[in-house]
This record gives C-alpha cells, structure tokens and sequence, in this order.
C-alpha cells in the first residue's frame, strides 16, 4: 500500500480546496474574456476521480492507489499531510554476487488499470468515447462525456407582448413557443386550448428539433377576445415540464377630471382608461376647480376606503353614482353598469389618492 488512511484524507480535503481555487481562477478568467477551457479540463478530471472514489465500491487496491496518485499529480499537492514532498523514487538495485542465466519467460499478465479511462468508465453518469489522433494515428483519442440526466424545458411568450385587453377589442395572438431538449429526446409537446394543438403538432417536427434543430415554434390564436390560459408541455417520457400566459379581458377603470357634472359628461370619453383587473389603485389627481372621478364596473361591489394623498381618509368627500356607461369605437361595443364615484363638489386637488375594495 502507497497510502495509508491519513494520506487519503488529506489528498482528498486539499482536492477539494483545489477545485474551490480553481472556481475563483476560472471566474475571473471568464471575466477578463480571456481563454480557461484547459483549466476547465483539468477541474473536471479532478472532479472525475473524487466521483470515482466516492461512487464505485468495487474499484481494487491497484485501482483506488491509481486514483490517489493521479489526484496527486493534477493538482500538485506536495505534502500529505505531513511537510514531507510527495516523490515517486525507484529502489536501488542490490546484487549479490553475478547474475545467474534468464529464467524461462512466465505467462502474460493481465491488462493493467487506466485510472483516467477504466475506472472513469465504470460512473453511470460518464460515456467514453474513443477516436484516433488525426496528427498521429498511433495515439488514440479517448473523450470523457458528462451523461447527467437533465430535464428537457419549455417557455411560452405573447406577441403583442400585452397579457390584458379590454372586453370588445378583438386580438390577434402569436404564441412563441421555445422547446429545449435535455439529454433525451423529447417525445411529445402538446399545447392547450386543445382547438390550437393541431396547428402546433403540425409545426412541431420532434426528429428536427431532437437532432438539433430551430426550438422556436409560432402558432397564431386567432380573433381572440374572451379571457384565454395557454399552456404548452414538453416531456421525454420521464419528466415533464409546463409553461403558461393568460390574456385577460377586463373592463377598464375610469378615472380624472372634468368641469361638468355625470349629467353632461361621457365618462368613457370624457375620462382616462386603466386596464388592470380588481384590487387597490392608486391614482394621480391634478387641477383646479374640478369634479374628480374613480368609476369602475358595478359588480366589483362598492369601495371600502378613499384616502387622500396624506392618508386620510376622504370617502365622504365623494359621492357614489350609479348608471350606464357605454363604450365606442371597439371591435365589439357594450354597455355595462359602472359604479361612478365623483368629489361631491368641485375642488383641488395635487397628489395621489388610494381607492381600496
């Protein structure tokens, strides 16, 4: 035996604050654009034989002393653990007296122990492949592969990009659909509403995409105008994987300033239009003896607070109203009632209110 059990340990700890040195080396390489794939090569090497010693139980002495030994001279450690330089050195010959006639050759032994190949090979996770030197077709070329199982993925975006429309605007969608392999092939994608999938499976070309081809895939949702969930999936028969977007359909917030009272304004034209769903807004007040106005549909239910712009609380500034409002120039035009809350008098006001439901 080359080592004994404290040597181990002390090759194996100062293996890995080698490889933790060599993290920071590589970042600020990466940093400064400057060239650290034989770094990289020699920081997976090292990773390879810890893998092995920790993973294979069935590695012989010969094949774990390897090992050390290899750890030994990739990262350059000199002592273990003690301040004693690590050297390999021949014995010296001892003769006595002359050397008697050759012996008879024995039978061949068996083939020795690559610690870089033989025993690498033996990780599930690692495929080795073989091939010949171009330069030199004496050497072979022998390619260590990382066969770790990765989860194939899938991302979803809109184009518009917008995810909220008002009700009567009528959209056309394109659903951009980015798939990426793992190490498997992808067997099946399937995209939902289940009225978009035949479009989808007839773009989608699995044999092109698992050999390397485009990952994009476009499909047009057509005429869209109600609130729509899109979800593709991608899986390889192990794991599967989901992405999603919602367009929301919502009728908009009203909101801001006129000089006339609800009986002569139109307050789908006449006022600013927010198109967001439910929930608490903030809104920016501005002018001078003026009627300010949140109107919004009437089946939200009616406001709980009104604060103003100091935090107080002015609901009882404001008059609630209740009637009709009636949009215009939409795809598809409606009328819907609409809660309208108005300063019950003409004011002036400079700052950010709080409406909360």
């Amino acid at each position: 035996m080359i080592y004994n059990q404290q040597q181990k340990d002390s090759v194996i700890y100062q293996s890995q604050v080698w490889l933790a040195d060599l993290g920071i080396q590589l970042e600020a390489l990466e940093r400064s654009m400057q060239p650290c794939d034989e770094l990289y090569c020699e920081g997976h090497r090292v990773r390879v034989f810890m893998s092995t010693l920790q993973k294979v139980t069935t590695l012989s002495e010969t094949d774990e002393e390897a090992i050390y030994t290899c750890l030994i001279k990739v990262t350059g450690i000199r002592d273990y653990p003690v301040g004693i330089p690590i050297t390999n050195v021949d014995a010296p010959d001892v003769i006595v007296g002359q050397p008697g006639p050759a012996g008879p050759s024995g039978a061949d032994g068996s083939n020795g122990t690559n610690a870089n190949i033989d025993v690498a090979s033996t990780i599930d996770s690692i495929n080795i492949t073989e091939s010949v030197d171009p330069t030199d077709p004496s050497k072979k070329i022998f390619t260590l592969v990382d066969n770790t199982y990765v989860e194939p993925t899938t991302t979803l975006a809109l184009n518009p990009a917008g995810s909220i429309y008002e009700i009567g605007v009528i959209q056309n969608v394109n659903l951009e659909i980015h798939l990426l392999k793992g190490r498997d092939d992808v067997t099946a994608s399937v995209l939902t509403p289940s009225a978009l999938d035949p479009t989808y499976q007839a773009s989608l070309d699995l044999a092109g995409l698992n050999a390397g081809g485009p990952s994009i895939r476009t499909v047009l949702a057509a005429s869209v105008g109600a609130t729509t969930n899109y979800v593709v999936n991608i899986t390889d028969g192990q794991k599967t994987n989901q992405a999603s977007k919602t367009i929301t359909y919502v009728y908009p917030f009203l909101s801001g300033d006129t000089d006339d009272d609800e009986t002569l304004i139109n307050p789908y034209t006449d006022l600013d239009k927010l198109l967001q769903s439910k929930g608490t807004k903030k809104i920016t007040f501005l002018g001078t003896d003026k009627y300010f106005w949140f109107c919004y549909p009437a089946s939200y239910g009616d406001l709980k607070s009104i604060k103003d712009q100091n935090g107080f609380e002015v609901s009882g500034s404001f008059t609630k109203i209740v009637q009709n409002v009636n949009s215009g120039g939409l795809d598809n035009d409606w009328s819907v009632s609409y809660n309208l809350y108005r300063t019950t008098a003409k004011t002036d006001i400079d700052g950010e209110f709080t409406f909360s439901f």
